[in-house]
């Protein structure tokens, strides 16, 4: 089975640190062990690397500079004799040129949207005429489908259990950790608004709006709250091996919906599998992942005062959190790119067969 797996962006610091483009990149690595796989995506400058001996990641010198609207003739090249094309973000020009191509050379086409988007004919062109079916991250990702309606089956992204191993001990030092990119749809500020006295904050990502980065540290004043950009996930994982918990404080909007954002919580699954308990809002994907009083704990949406009341409980309560330390480990086991792999192999197979 000949896969390529085409994304816009990638993993890294010129391109992208996110939970999607770790998706794409977790995902296509995976699914090489079962099946001979490409990963091509864009960049400033091209490269070729052959991983394994089954898997190719191929970065396309883009001639444009707009990160999320790439585009290169050779992508055509790349897709020569490809059985199935899985594209990563629904409303971007290569998923529009790959879909169509795609479908042109005999190939299953599977896109799953990752919630960004950029210049593309496919918001005049309804190019799911050429998709065979959308593998939605979440259930929550699965409730609107862009285009006419297509097979949805729901592909959960997983988490690297020998990289994020349980901490060596039940215990924690009483720290509280945010992890992603900081940015207003990620709610920090309802996070540090929320942050009781005396607990020790610690802020992980890229500062991607400098604006907000700069409320969130007047926010901040007064407070023990530490922001960490560019740390490797050697140096994440030593920081999550102490915390008592991860806070995804993700807001929704005066109709209480989250719209495109979270569409899968990565970090927070990394963070389970440290035995980090995770205090979530009840929005988006996030109650998929979280079960609710025996791995963690879901509170409501842009109040601080929940997550100030949930973080004295687990401080106050040392062995709750133990029994959470565990349940969420336990919980972060279930979700594993191994699963998401077989997931994705099983559909291309059922597909082509058809």
């Amino acid at each position: 089975m000949r896969i390529c797996f085409v994304s816009p962006t990638y993993f890294a610091l010129e391109s992208f640190i996110g939970g999607g483009e770790r998706y794409a990149e977790e995902l296509s690595q995976a699914t090489s062990e079962l099946a001979d796989v490409k990963l091509v995506t864009f960049g400033s400058r091209p490269q070729r690397q052959r991983v394994t001996s089954t898997y190719e990641r191929v970065i396309l010198r883009s001639w444009t500079s707009d990160k999320m609207t790439p585009f290169s003739p050779y992508l055509f090249r790349e897709l020569r004799g490809a059985e199935v094309v899985h594209c990563f973000q629904y409303y971007t020009l290569p998923t529009f040129l790959a879909a169509w191509w795609g479908h042109r050379i005999g190939a299953k086409v599977f896109v799953t949207d990752l919630g960004g988007g950029g210049w593309t004919p496919g918001y005049h062109i309804d190019q799911s005429r050429w998709i065979t079916a959308h593998l939605p991250l979440s259930r929550y990702a699965a409730q609107n489908l862009p285009g006419r309606q297509r097979p949805a089956h729901v592909i959960y992204g997983g988490v690297d259990l020998e990289r994020y191993t349980m901490r060596a001990t039940l215990k924690h030092d009483g720290s509280v950790v945010f992890l992603g990119r900081i940015l207003p749809h990620k709610g920090v500020h309802f996070l540090i608004d929320g942050l009781p006295e005396g607990v020790r904050a610690h802020v992980i990502g890229p500062a991607a709006d400098s604006g907000y980065l700069a409320r969130l540290r007047k926010l901040a004043a007064g407070k023990e709250v530490h922001f960490h950009h560019g740390l490797d996930d050697s140096q994440v994982i030593e920081i999550l091996h102490r915390a008592m918990t991860i806070v995804h404080p993700t807001p929704v909007d005066e109709n209480g919906s989250a719209g495109v954002h979270e569409l899968l919580g990565l970090a927070v699954l990394e963070a389970m599998a440290c035995g980090c308990v995770p205090i979530v809002s009840r929005a988006a994907s996030l109650p998929e992942l979280v079960d609710s009083e025996n791995s963690g704990v879901l509170v409501e949406p842009n109040r601080p005062a929940d997550i100030q009341a949930a973080l004295r409980s687990l401080r106050d309560n040392p062995a709750t959190w133990s029994e959470m330390s565990r349940g969420a480990r336990d919980r972060a086991c279930s979700f594993t790119w191994d699963r998401a792999a077989q997931a994705v192999l099983a559909m291309a197979l059922a597909n082509c067969a058809s």
